[in-house]
């Protein structure tokens, strides 16, 4: 069952008679998992975007010290939506996979699970063909978003928009799928698929647009046949997530936008240490 805001915050409160250092808020599990490695605080899910920037509020009110909140972009940074409390932190990627998909860990999650031959004879680099793939859907997701759609993305089959081979978006055949899960029966093809076009002339940043749920499906078709050899259990995407977090380094944290973030909002909150390590 889903915890409201306010029951996280109180929650957090009574913690602090036990934990005088800081308090990390996130989105869900596969967050806390991640930052479990590389934090020196305690880590609280609540269970989403919204309610992360709740709580944050609701502490802020009350004036607690040392509580800081970490989201996904989603499509903030393309919509040029900026979130003005100092202790929400926004990810520079749409999501905690791209992350994951944009550093060094894709190359070690390769490593173990893809076909080195298969990897070599192909035109890009996976990398660049999961960017390739989960573009157009990304655009799907932006116009949803601008047109007040409502599309459901969650259960979509990929395998019946990614080609196995070419790891390629089928458009049309995305939009079929997409909207058939969220019963827009009303959504005609050729248009839609017309105003994602038109939306990915736009795009100056693919990471920016890219969902990392999206590249992480694709990339577990991908390891199955064009990338690898490996059976579908053996690369589905929860396990996919577990080996990307596994494989992602505290250097790789430190150097980035996310790692600066958090340091920028330590010195601001002198006492409390979000990194392990830093002072």
């Amino acid at each position: 069952m889903t915890r409201r805001p306010v029951s996280i915050a109180n929650a957090i409160r009574l913690k602090r008679s036990h934990h005088p250092g800081c308090f990390l808020i996130v989105e869900g599990r596969d967050d806390r998992l991640f930052f479990e490695q590389f934090v020196d605080c305690a880590v609280q899910v609540a269970d989403g975007k919204s309610n992360v920037v709740e709580v944050i509020d609701i502490l802020d009110a009350d004036s607690f010290p040392g509580a800081v909140g970490v989201i996904d972009a989603d499509l903030d940074h393309v919509e040029s939506y900026s979130w003005k409390n100092s202790n929400i932190i926004v990810l520079d990627t749409y999501d905690l996979e791209a992350l994951l998909i944009k550093s060094r860990a894709l190359e070690r999650v390769l490593v173990e699970l893809g076909s080195s031959e298969k990897i070599s004879g192909r035109n890009k680099s996976p990398r660049e063909e999961l960017i390739d793939a989960a573009v157009p859907i990304g655009c799907l997701r932006l116009h949803s978003r601008r047109s007040e759609l409502n599309l459901r993305f969650n259960g979509v089959r990929y395998e019946r928009f990614i080609d196995r081979d070419s790891l390629q978006t089928n458009v049309r055949n995305m939009v079929r799928e997409v909207k058939n899960r969220s019963q827009r029966y009303d959504l005609a093809c050729n248009d839609t698929a017309r105003e994602i076009l038109s939306i990915e002339d736009t795009v100056n940043d693919p990471w920016l647009i890219c969902c990392g749920t999206d590249m992480v499906e694709i990339l577990s078709i991908g390891l199955r046949r064009a990338l690898g050899t490996n059976n579908a259990g053996a690369v589905i995407p929860d396990e996919l997530r577990r080996c990307l977090r596994l494989a992602y380094q505290r250097q790789e944290l430190t150097d980035s936008k996310l790692g600066r973030d958090l340091r920028e909002w330590a010195e601001r909150n002198p006492g409390f240490r979000v990194l392990k390590g830093v002072s």
